[in-house]
């Protein structure tokens, strides 16, 4: 592949940086590389560091669900984060809010999970009827005189932070006060936003499972394109790049950028994000656990959250801005169905490997300079692990 890439001014800053850096890696002018690395098999089968990693995570920004399904007062769903049990709101002023999803009496769960629905503004426990309203705030009880011991004002849910961005609703499951929401997603977050991700964009699919393996394994799996030729043989060997990416990331956040093979016989007068998401794919990795493949006219999303040192839970959507809105359930349904083909190559890849974790045969996984990616991933969870 010898054919130089024009390179045009663009119409959009972030366009043309992609643009370059992809043209320039196609042309083996530079490779990214890093450090090899290894990780010792020990850190995918120790029940006490997994206990350390979910006290982590559950510090840490998670997204549960698309905007547009909590777009109108009234609306809530609930779910579980990493473990706690969630409810989120839409009251009559238009907030957002999160809280945990237990009853401030006897704890048990007010809301059955994995449940949504539209117009409720009070949120009734099933054991004795303690009842919450859309603010979390305590509205009633029966017998109200035998808890003199529990003012109202502090038997509400307890809340937990809460923001919207991306298109989806982010929740940290455990409560805290003066998170800094606008430095976390920083300039990552921001160009995912600029690309039309927000309370417009809707989401048509939708998946949720439990995967057999270790959470970690899942997130190195989708770090690198080193396996690409080989695993995704009958999916999307064939459109990208062998072993090749470009790779940004600002401080724990990865941004990875896949060149297809259309990209080196292109032209055209200007280079916009449109013709990029022609051409590439975009993986944003948003620490600890949420990967976005950005594919031009949609976003496929997907979380994973660990329970127990051999298995994790995933949960997907795909999310679609206002301008691509038009287009036919049959294009999204067909899009989603090669997106999770392709996954789950790499989900069954990732259960093979978490089989033989307990062999013996490898004391460590041992990253090449090609896989740099999963070692800043291994590293940033070591440093916030202390």
């Amino acid at each position: 592949m010898n054919q130089a890439i024009p390179l045009k001014l663009a119409d959009d800053p972030v366009a043309r940086r992609i643009w370059e850096r992809s043209a320039t890696a196609i042309h083996g002018q530079d490779p990214q590389r890093g450090a090899p690395s290894s990780q010792p098999v020990s850190h995918y089968l120790n029940p006490a560091q997994l206990a350390d990693e979910l006290a982590l995570l559950k510090t840490l920004p998670m997204p549960v669900a698309p905007i547009a399904q909590l777009a109108q007062p009234g609306d809530w769903l609930s779910t579980r984060v990493h473990g706690v049990p969630v409810l989120l709101t839409r009251d009559a002023q238009g907030g957002l809010n999160a809280f945990i999803n237990v009853c401030r009496h006897r704890g048990a769960i007010v809301v059955p999970e994995e449940a949504c629905g539209h117009g409720k503004t009070r949120f009734v426990c099933p054991y004795h009827s303690w009842t919450y309203d859309a603010c979390g705030a305590s509205v009633g009880r029966p017998h109200e005189a035998d808890f003199p011991h529990v003012p109202r004002e502090a038997a509400g849910l307890v809340a937990l932070p809460v923001a919207e961005r991306l298109g989806m609703a982010w929740v940290i499951a455990t409560p805290q006060t003066g998170f800094d929401w606008d430095g976390y997603f920083g300039p990552i977050g921001a160009e995912v936003e600029a690309l039309g991700y927000n309370s417009t964009a809707f989401s048509p699919e939708r998946r949720q499972f439990v995967q057999p393996s270790n959470w970690k394994l899942v997130l190195e799996g989708n770090l690198e394109s080193y396996h690409f030729q080989y695993a995704h043989q009958k999916t999307v060997a064939p459109i990208f790049h062998d072993n090749m990416v470009v790779h940004e990331h600002a401080g724990d956040h990865h941004k990875i950028v896949l060149p297809k093979r259309t990209l080196a016989e292109t032209s055209a007068n200007t280079i916009d994000m449109d013709l990029v998401g022609r051409h590439t794919h975009i993986i944003y990795y948003f620490f600890p656990c949420a990967f976005m493949l950005w594919e031009g006219d949609h976003i496929d999303l997907f979380t994973v959250s660990p329970t127990d040192v051999d298995h994790c839970d995933v949960h997907g959507w795909m999310l679609v801005p206002e301008r691509y809105q038009h287009r036919a359930a049959e294009h999204w349904q067909k899009n989603d169905f090669l997106f999770w083909e392709t996954l789950d190559e790499d989900f069954a890849l990732a259960a093979s490997i978490q089989s033989g974790l307990r062999s013996g045969a490898n004391d460590a996984f041992r990253f090449g300079r090609n896989e740099f990616a999963c070692a800043l991933f291994n590293e940033s969870l070591a440093r916030r692990l202390g």
